[in-house]
């Protein structure tokens, strides 16, 4: 976390700083980030940056929390809009994120390109992720009586997979393989099969 002294500067100078740390992070892998670099885009001196953070793994993990809370927020109004309904969050979550005019959510574009440049790296862990994937804001609104089960555990597993609808979603729209309204489409499809499976009706198999 950044020091007291970070949260003291002026809004002017901490956003300025802010600015040349995301400019930095979107630029170049993690491994690669210069500290010279952001300060330089920053006009502060090299011991400036060492009283508001102990180093860039500091200053990552802090951008990164900074980035989830976001996300968090987000998708806990958009579950609240939805009624808690898990099965209705692909879709008006991607309405969020990409509007009807194919702009695409400002935050969301910057995630994609920390994703692009550090591959393979395990963001849940950097930023100290919880065990589960649902956080603690989002089973606050999520409403138990629509799913199958009503333990966090289920909730959780449920939630991952309209995440996974989502992003899929997400990718084919910013690739341009497919417009927005043929996607939204297909996220209907999925979430109908998410919600109610794809079996045929009186069709069992066990699973060993």
């Amino acid at each position: 976390m950044p020091s007291s002294t970070f949260f003291r500067l002026p809004e002017e100078k901490r956003h300025r700083l802010i600015d040349a740390c995301w400019g930095e992070l979107t630029r170049v892998r993690f491994t690669d980030v210069s500290i010279n670099r952001i300060i330089a885009a920053a006009h502060i001196p090299r011991g400036s940056f060492y009283q508001y953070f102990s180093d860039k793994e500091d200053l990552i993990r802090y951008l990164l929390e900074d980035l989830r809370q976001y996300f968090i927020t987000l998708l806990r109004e958009t579950l609240t809009e939805a009624k808690g309904d898990l099965f209705a969050l692909p879709l008006i979550a991607y309405d969020r994120f990409i509007s009807r005019q194919g702009h695409t959510d400002p935050m969301l574009t910057l995630f994609i390109r920390l994703m692009t440049l550090n591959k393979g790296m395990d963001f849940q862990s950097l930023i100290g992720g919880h065990e589960s994937f649902l956080p603690d804001p989002l089973w606050e609104v999520v409403d138990p009586s629509c799913l199958r089960r009503s333990d966090r555990e289920y909730a959780d597993q449920v939630f991952h997979l309209a995440c996974a609808v989502l992003a899929f979603a997400i990718v084919e729209t910013l690739e341009g393989s497919v417009q927005s309204p043929q996607v939204r489409e297909k996220i209907k499809l999925r979430t109908d099969l998410l919600r109610y499976g794809g079996a045929a009706e009186g069709y069992k198999e066990e699973i060993a």
